[in-house]
This record gives C-alpha cells, sequence and structure tokens, in this order.
C-alpha cells in the first residue's frame, strides 16, 4: 500500500511535466516500438528516473506504448 501511495504522490508531483507530453512515435526515436528513460527526459526532461520507474509496470526497463500513455497521461 505504501508504495502504491508513493507511486501516486510521485506521478502527481511531476504532473506538469506530462503536460508537455510528446506523441509515443515521436518520443521513440530509435522506433523500437518502446521507449527508454533517456528517449522520454530528451521530449519531458522534467520526468523523474522514479516515475519513469513507476509506469514501467512490466517492470522491463523500457516503456510500451499503454505505459507511456500511463505516464503522459
Amino acid at each position: 500500500m505504501k508504495n502504491i501511495l508513493a507511486t501516486l504522490a510521485i506521478l502527481g508531483f511531476a504532473a506538469p511535466a506530462f503536460a508537455q507530453a510528446a506523441d509515443f512515435a515521436t518520443v521513440d526515436a530509435d522506433q523500437s516500438g518502446t521507449v527508454t528513460l533517456e528517449e522520454v527526459q530528451a521530449a519531458m526532461p522534467d520526468v523523474t528516473e522514479d516515475a519513469f520507474t513507476a509506469a514501467d509496470a512490466d517492470e522491463s526497463g523500457d516503456l510500451s506504448e499503454d505505459e507511456f500513455a500511463t505516464l503522459a497521461g
């Protein structure tokens, strides 16, 4: 329960960064079908590693289009 609350708090504090979110295809610079923290931060510099990790539901180290959509709001 604490992890869920911490995740929600992180995402809540980072909300202004997500308001500027680019679309997935633009952020996926290498067209791999997933986005890395570096690709996300290039488009949305205020995204923290903690927010990125919280959005990585399958813990793969990168974000699928659905995970990115959750992050970007």
